[in-house]
Formats: structure tokens, sequence, C-alpha cells
């Protein structure tokens, strides 16, 4: 079982969460953002940076209806998915990432809910950076966010956490299939 992270965060010196997209490779997902109108998604949206603030970040907020909550909220709703797809699957989950930032804000928005300890136990973190950063991968990732634009309404684009996911999603399962073709021609 593998699920591939994406997060959206504040600033790369000083970041804080903002947002988290987690992508199954069988189609299923999870997305939370953080409540900008509390005080702590307000001092977050004061931190961050004129890209995030003006940029693509804040401007897709609120596209993913029921996605908004605290931080510990958040983690909750990720930490518990996660110990559920281990259960279910019986088996740890490698969560996927290509910006170790993302898997430690992750973590850390577990920390703050309260489960760590579960879901230490249920996952296994995996910078994945070195297979999806290839040409072939960047590739499929620009198709997957060409698709995400059609979803309905005004669609999702790059810098939105769960767009980010299946593109990184995307990207994986593009250089995987392309190395056992390779690797199935070599062979046959």
């Amino acid at each position: 079982m593998i699920v591939f992270l994406d997060t959206e965060f504040t600033d790369l010196l000083q970041p804080q969460l903002l947002s988290l997209g987690l992508a199954a490779l069988d189609g299923r997902e999870l997305y939370a953002e953080l409540d900008l109108t509390t005080s702590i998604g307000k001092a977050r949206v004061k931190a961050s940076t004129d890209f995030v603030r003006h940029g693509c970040v804040l401007d897709q907020w609120g596209l993913v209806p029921g996605s908004s909550g605290t931080e510990w909220e958040m983690g909750r709703r990720a930490g518990e998915w996660l110990i559920g797809l281990a259960a279910e699957a019986g088996t740890k989950v490698e969560v996927a990432f290509d910006y170790s930032t993302d898997y430690e804000l992750l973590e850390c928005a577990v920390r703050e809910s309260g489960i760590w300890d579960q879901v230490r136990d249920a996952v296994i973190p995996v910078n994945v950076n070195s297979i999806t950063g290839t040409i072939d991968g960047e590739l499929a990732a620009e198709e997957c966010f060409r698709e995400l634009g059609k979803r309905g309404g005004r669609g999702l684009k790059r810098h939105h956490a769960l767009a980010d996911a299946l593109a990184l999603r995307a990207a994986y399962m593009d250089v995987k299939a392309a190395a056992l073709v390779h690797a199935r021609s070599k062979t046959g």
C-alpha cells in the first residue's frame, strides 16, 4: 500500500502547515486545509510569503467541500485515514513524498492530534523524488495537472496539496510503468 503526500505551507524558511493532500494508488484521497478564519489560520496567512498569499496557494482555498479544520483536526483525519488503510491492507502504508518537509509537517500535525504513536507504527516514509523527479515523471505530472484543471468548477491546479499529491502519484505510476517495459524488453 502506497500513499502519495503533498503539503502547502507558509514559507520555506519556517514552514507552518496550511494544507495536506494524500492520494492512494487505488484512487482513494484525503484532503484537509486549515480554517483561515481562526486566530491560528489568520496568523499563518500573515506569516505566509506573497507567493502563498497572492500566488497559487490560498487562491485555491475552499475548493474541496468539508476539508477545512484546525491543525489538530487535519492531523487527526490524516492519521486515522492512514491507520485505517494500514489495518485494511494488513501491512504498513508507505507514505511517498518528494520533499522531506511535507512528511515532517504531516508528522507534526499528527503529533498535535495525539495519535502519532499509532500512526508511526502504521507508516513507512519514502522519499520518491529520485524516481518521480525525472523528465518522464515531470511530463506525467504535467498531464495530471491538465486533467485536474477539467475537474468540476474551477478545478484543482498546481500548488493545491491534493493536486500535487495526485501529480506525484501520476509521475510515480508513469515512471514505474516505463521501467517495467524497459526491464521486460531487456529480458525478452
